[in-house]
């Protein structure tokens, strides 16, 4: 993921987060960094049922696995998220996201007989793949995004707001903010007044 790729995805949460908009990019960074910081120092979830927890982990697991780099699962991208869903999201959006889960697991039990966690990992993948293959717009309008947030709730259309909160909580983290796409954690000193 590039900068550009990086700064809209954070561009496409900041609609679910009131206030993050209004921030410069490297404050939006600087508030995912004290929301990493919290998620971690969190004893328990707060939002997240255990089921929804394993749907969600395993879901950033097949999108981001640990390789040669850090893995969704180790900088606590599920963590992350139910801590925004808890102390940031508007309630809407949370209930929504939740109830994507939901229509998520619908979806596997529909095709293959269990939830989601419960399939095999080809299934898994494979209804990974469908769902993507639907994806709205990445930057819909202000009327587009009202109509989207009017209509029922959906399997694919869930897929997308999970994918791009995985994607802001990984990209956030410190460990993949300094490793991979080598972000400053503060931002940069400023130095004024300076002779050139």
């Amino acid at each position: 993921m590039d900068r550009r790729e990086f700064l809209e995805a954070i561009a496409g949460i900041s609609a679910l987060v009131p206030g993050l908009s209004l921030l410069p990019g490297s404050y939006q960074l600087a508030f995912a960094q004290g929301v990493h910081a919290r998620a971690k120092a969190a004893a328990n979830l707060r939002t997240l049922s255990p089921q929804q927890d394993a749907t969600l982990t395993c879901i950033a697991e097949i999108l981001l696995p640990q390789t040669g780099t850090v893995g969704a699962t180790a900088v606590g991208v599920n963590r992350f998220i139910d801590l925004l869903l808890s102390e940031s999201m508007l309630e809407a959006y949370r209930d929504r996201f939740l109830e994507g889960l939901a229509a998520i697991n619908a979806r596997s039990q529909f095709l293959y007989g269990a939830p989601f966690i419960s399939v095999r990992r080809q299934e898994q993948e494979s209804l990974m793949r469908a769902l993507d293959v639907h994806l709205p717009e990445p930057h819909p309008t202000p009327a587009e995004a009202a109509a989207l947030a009017k209509e029922p709730i959906t399997a694919a259309g869930s897929f997308a707001l999970l994918k791009q909160l995985v994607l802001f909580a990984y990209f956030t983290s410190e460990p993949v903010a300094k490793e991979l796409i080598k972000a400053p954690i503060i931002p940069g000193r400023y130095d004024g007044c300076v002779p050139v």
